[in-house]
């Protein structure tokens, strides 16, 4: 049984490893959509937001990530 549950935390771990990286790389086309529109003087009331959603993006990645 103890087997079974360690084999079942290491596929754990893997898989947020995994989905904490897909995260990132999303933050990652975020915060630069973000900051294409903040380029655009008009865009900086609309890219402010987006890259502070990216930045959120980022935190949540590294929360993933995380090896307890």
């Amino acid at each position: 049984m103890r087997a079974i549950q360690g084999l079942l935390k290491v596929v754990l771990g893997i898989v947020t490893a995994v989905l904490g990286t897909v995260v990132g790389l999303l933050a990652t086309l975020v915060w630069i959509l973000g900051a294409v529109l903040c380029a655009t003087i008009l865009l900086i009331p609309l890219g402010l937001p987006v890259i502070k959603l990216g930045s959120r993006l980022f935190g949540a990645a590294g929360q993933l990530m995380h090896i307890p």
